[in-house]
């Protein structure tokens, strides 16, 4: 394997926007437990993915939520990996949100897609899967605090995150995935 670069980066244009804006959770179709068997990867990212279960679609409210992608080397041992972490906050306490997010902390593989405010579909936990590592749900003090949930997913890659091309629910159903 080459450890060489093969090209440069274009400055580009000051146009991006920071944020998550909604994220896609793998999730069961009733007693079937959810999977994925196949991904199609090209240099451009991620074409098709393909397995068993349904995407649910968590809305996210702008300037709310976050992803960031850690590089940890240790040049001694000569690794390296990306640590995956989502803040994903969730609005009003409910007990339907609490009870999905109960759920939730029990999975230690969750397979999560991240849309940022630039449109860019970012798949989580693609290889090892992510895990609730914390958070918290909180009433506010005030009436114009937060009233819901901070949920922060943590996952360690080999890789950073493959980016997703196409419309999510396209590539998903194209898959034999459900959505919701």
């Amino acid at each position: 394997m080459s450890c060489y670069i093969s090209s440069g980066v274009d400055l580009g244009c000051s146009d991006g926007i920071g944020g998550i804006k909604s994220i896609w959770v793998l999730g069961a179709s009733g007693a079937t437990a959810p999977s994925v068997s196949g991904l199609t990867v090209v240099t451009s990212g991620i074409t098709a993915i393909s397995g068993q279960g349904v995407w649910y679609n968590f809305e996210l409210k702008r300037n709310t939520s976050s992803l960031a992608q850690n590089t940890t080397k240790n040049f001694e041992n000569g690794t390296i990996f990306w640590e995956q972490v989502l803040t994903a906050v969730l609005f009003k306490y409910d007990q339907d949100k609490r009870n999905q997010l109960l759920v939730l902390g029990q999975n230690d593989q969750i397979q999560i897609v991240a849309v940022d405010q630039n449109d860019v579909a970012y798949y989580l936990g693609q290889v090892n899967g992510m895990y609730l590592s914390g958070g918290s749900a909180a009433t506010g003090t005030a009436f114009g605090d937060r009233n819901g949930f901070e949920l922060i997913f943590t996952g360690q890659e080999a890789a950073p995150a493959n980016v997703v091309n196409g419309t999510l629910s396209t590539v998903f159903a194209a898959g034999g995935f459900g959505v919701a």
